[in-house]
């Protein structure tokens, strides 16, 4: 259910009672222009005093009955309505069959009720929709708090394996060791002033990765095998959650990069098409050492597939594909 404004409530309960009150004294004008005052019998057993009962049960219900703390004057009146519904029920059964067989009073009665029980959910309904509403607020709002914890868990995961080349970088005494602490501050600007955001421009996220790739670079080697290219016009007005791809941006380098070899590589691309992201991640495979057996699938894709459902449910897909050379994961969200 979509949420609506305390203005729009207010306004549909309004319509709705208003609406139910005028169908009601249209049907019984009506029925009382044709049948009084020769015909007072059909008049008490027509359709129009039928609804005219059932809604009135429903408002004293509803307003009065429900609302009192003694159990047994709760039960009284609901006695109370079960037995107007009744003795309805009868006097229909004699007016049309002129004279009383319990087969059709229980059929009469069982219509009676059932509309009467229809009309009260349709008016709970209606004049609970400010607690409807504030439930699907709080709905979203967890929603909000899962997903933020989710991204914080990604935050310390990323830090970790930053460090680690940072540790990388001091133990070679490496001359962009300062760089590199540069470039990770500045990084850090983007995860503490930025990432609490429901949403960030794009760009702002494209600019994270070049920054985690530069960083790379000086771990690796200048040379190293690693591409990032991006198709498609990337304008400011373009949003996305944070921290959304750095992952699988991540994950590449954790299992591409982790030995010297030199046919490592890790390829990544974005293409945005009709406010469809396509971001694709490619990496080499190599044979690893027993030190370094462990399943692929680490927190950050499992954090990443939970915020995806979160956040893009039924407008994204991700496709991971493994051989034995090369791991690919294919990224598609509509980002309207």
């Amino acid at each position: 259910m979509n949420q609506f404004s305390n203005a729009t409530i207010k306004a549909i309960k309004l319509v709705f009672n208003v609406s139910i009150i005028i169908v009601i004294l249209y049907q019984l004008i009506k029925t009382a222009f044709y049948a009084l005052p020769n015909d007072w019998f059909f008049f008490l057993t027509s359709d129009a005093i039928e609804n005219f009962i059932s809604i009135a049960i429903v408002y004293a219900l509803y307003h009065f009955v429900f609302k009192l703390n003694n159990i047994l004057h709760k039960a009284f009146y609901m006695m109370l309505s079960v037995t107007i519904l009744l003795f309805l029920a009868l006097l229909k059964d004699v007016r049309i069959h002129s004279f009383n067989s319990f087969g059709q009073t229980s059929n009469y009665f069982t219509s009676f009720l059932g509309q009467t029980l229809l009309f009260y959910l349709l008016f709970y309904v209606i004049n609970n929709l400010t607690f409807f509403n504030h439930y699907k607020k709080l709905e979203l709002e967890l929603i909000g708090v899962k997903e933020q914890l989710l991204r914080n868990q990604l935050h310390p995961h990323f830090l970790f394996n930053a460090f680690n080349s940072l540790y990388s970088l001091s133990l070679k005494n490496h001359p962009d060791t300062s760089d590199y602490i540069l470039k990770l501050s500045s990084m850090m600007r983007y995860l503490t002033d930025d990432t609490t955001f429901d949403k960030v421009p794009l760009t702002k996220e494209l600019d994270f990765i070049n920054k985690y790739i530069a960083i790379e670079k000086m771990r690796f080697g200048k040379d190293a095998a690693i591409k990032f290219t991006i198709s498609g016009a990337i304008q400011t007005d373009i949003f996305i959650a944070p921290f959304l791809l750095i992952p699988l941006v991540e994950n590449a380098f954790k299992h591409g990069f982790y030995t010297n070899n030199k046919d490592a590589f890790v390829n990544i691309s974005l293409d945005l098409k009709d406010k469809q992201l396509l971001f694709y991640v490619e990496n080499s495979v190599f044979e690893k050492q027993h030190f370094q057996e462990q399943q692929r699938k680490g927190k950050g894709l499992d954090n990443l597939k939970q915020r995806l459902n979160l956040l893009y449910s039924k407008k994204y897909t991700l496709e991971i594909n493994s051989t034995e050379n090369t791991y690919t994961t294919l990224l598609k969200i509509n980002i309207n």
